[in-house]
């Protein structure tokens, strides 16, 4: 597998992030979030559970450590030239000390400290590895760097819109009464597999009738009904780079509480995009969602965030909340080249939701709809 992108690409992203660190008076940091990890190298594995780590100087070359029967997999998908990989029985931990050391005892170790896959344990023992050396968390440095979406990741993502929609589509064209839900989630993997799609950040979730107002609620044996929702939501990933939608399809004729939040869910929706433009800030696009919804008198069934940032994911998320979610105290300004999920979902417990939502890329003119059912 070659590297997703030319070397260019990635010796940018490094060095913005070198200007990043230095400015921080960082020397060295050890990075672990896979999804960073892939930013920054283009190494993507389905075996980043087991540990691995980029070592990042901000003077000299990148060294990439991991288990040892992974070291082809780097080989093939980056450009990085000093990968070493740890046998089974090594601590990855002391593998990590010793490649930081080659490449010059830090002053100030910098840790993307919000990663998933850096345990307690292991921060503390990669300190006192390297001690005494000051600690600085870069997680802001490299999500500044990721939100905004080059040219080559907004081609990708397109690509994952184009097999989110044509797999929204087939599954609209096969919900019918007597369905399973696991039916439905058949043809949303059938068709996203063979439109080219790669392994999830997360599953898709498939819920009909009152199952339909819970949050991520994924498919079951239950038999679609007459007049209900069946609520979708599902990703594509391709190059690592996801597209999310959200669409509920409507059996039949709503009753009359369900066809009020669809029309009130609908028209967040429409106000949610409205703002999403540059110089607005992701708490306006929320504000924006709550006031649609609030007007209708159903804030009680809205518990939840707007929307979040889109673009590199593995498992167990297809977004990039971590980076910006749109809700409260959130006052990032969208800019050109952000590319968001904006999601009104109203759920009503026991009753059933309605979820409409779009990926879209934020440009001068405004948003542009990237996911969509037509």
């Amino acid at each position: 597998m070659a590297p997703v992108f030319p070397e260019d690409e990635y010796r940018s992203r490094q060095q913005r992030l070198r200007n990043s660190l230095a400015a921080e008076d960082v020397d060295i940091c050890v990075i672990t979030s896979p999804e960073n990890i892939c930013y920054l190298t283009g190494h993507a594995t389905p075996g980043y559970y087991t540990f691995q780590a980029l070592v990042f100087p901000v003077t000299g070359e990148p060294i990439l450590v991991m288990r040892e029967s992974e070291v082809i997999n780097a080989e093939e998908a980056s450009h990085i030239k000093d990968i070493r990989g740890y046998p089974d029985n090594i601590d990855p931990i002391s593998a990590t000390a010793d490649a930081v050391m080659s490449a010059g005892r830090p002053r100030h170790l910098g840790i993307d400290e919000r990663s998933w896959f850096l345990t307690p344990f292991q921060h503390r023992s990669l300190v006192e590895k390297l001690s005494p050396v000051g600690v600085n968390a870069i997680d802001g440095a490299v999500a500044a760097l990721r939100l905004i979406k080059s040219a080559r990741e907004i081609a990708a993502i397109r690509q994952a819109a184009r097999i989110v929609n044509r797999a929204a589509q087939a599954a609209v064209q096969a919900v019918e009464p007597g369905v399973r839900e696991r039916d439905i989630a058949a043809v949303l993997f059938d068709t996203m597999v063979r439109e080219g799609s790669e392994y999830l950040g997360m599953e898709p979730f498939v819920a009909s009738g009152p199952r339909s107002g819970n949050i991520h609620a994924s498919w079951t044996d239950r038999v679609i009904q007459d007049n209900e929702p069946v609520l979708l939501e599902l990703a594509a990933s391709y190059h690592r780079y996801h597209a999310v939608l959200m669409h509920t399809v409507v059996v039949g004729e709503l009753p009359d509480d369900l066809r009020q939040v669809a029309e009130t869910c609908a028209k967040a929706r429409e106000a949610t995009l409205a703002v999403m433009r540059p110089g607005n800030t992701a708490e306006d696009c929320h504000r924006a969602c709550v006031a649609a919804i609030d007007k209708d008198g159903l804030m009680e069934f809205y518990r939840k965030r707007t929307g979040y940032s889109v673009g590199l994911a593995f498992a167990p998320d297809w977004g990039e909340g971590s980076i910006l979610s749109l809700g409260y105290g959130q006052h990032t300004k969208l800019q050109e080249g952000m590319i968001l999920h904006a999601v009104p979902a109203i759920r009503m417990p026991g009753r059933g939701g309605i979820g409409l939502s779009a990926t879209v890329l934020i440009t001068a003119d405004g948003p542009e709809i990237l996911t969509q059912v037509t």
